[in-house]
């Protein structure tokens, strides 16, 4: 956790049972996070100022690091038109699967096409997005 968001969580008050509580949680988070994570999380934040592409899409609410990097990781492996171009719903397979005849137009789940992992990350990052509270945007 970084260390401004422990410093806020730290600074509400809370009764002494919930204030307990939450210092047994945080030591539970410290011994559930491994030691090279924070070697990662650099890697993963200089890939990022090397790539445009990736800091553009971090503009967005919801979107981090991982994200910028696991899109242009899969448009490197993939060769494919880049989720930042182009109809970006229907290269992530997020369009509804349309069963169609003559007068009636039926539309079904999504249909799962392309890459499942950028597909979970940005559909992550859209629920962090709606979930957050109004003025807590970074």
């Amino acid at each position: 956790m970084a260390d401004a968001g422990r410093e806020q969580l730290d600074s509400f008050k809370l009764a002494p049972w919930a204030s307990r509580r939450r210092q047994h949680l945080l030591a539970l988070l410290d011994r559930l996070t491994p030691t090279n994570s924070r070697g990662l999380t650099a890697a993963i934040e200089q890939e990022v100022e090397r790539c445009p592409a990736a800091q553009r899409l971090q503009t967005h609410p919801g979107v981090g690091a991982t994200d910028g990097v696991g899109v242009r990781a899969d448009h490197r492996t993939s060769g494919a038109v880049p989720v930042w171009q182009a109809d970006a719903r229907s290269y992530l397979g997020l369009v509804p699967l349309e069963d169609s005849s003559g007068q009636r137009r039926r539309l079904g789940h999504i249909t799962k096409q392309g890459n499942s992992l950028l597909r979970f990350l940005l559909v992550e990052a859209a629920q962090v997005t709606v979930r957050q509270p109004p003025g807590m945007a970074e």
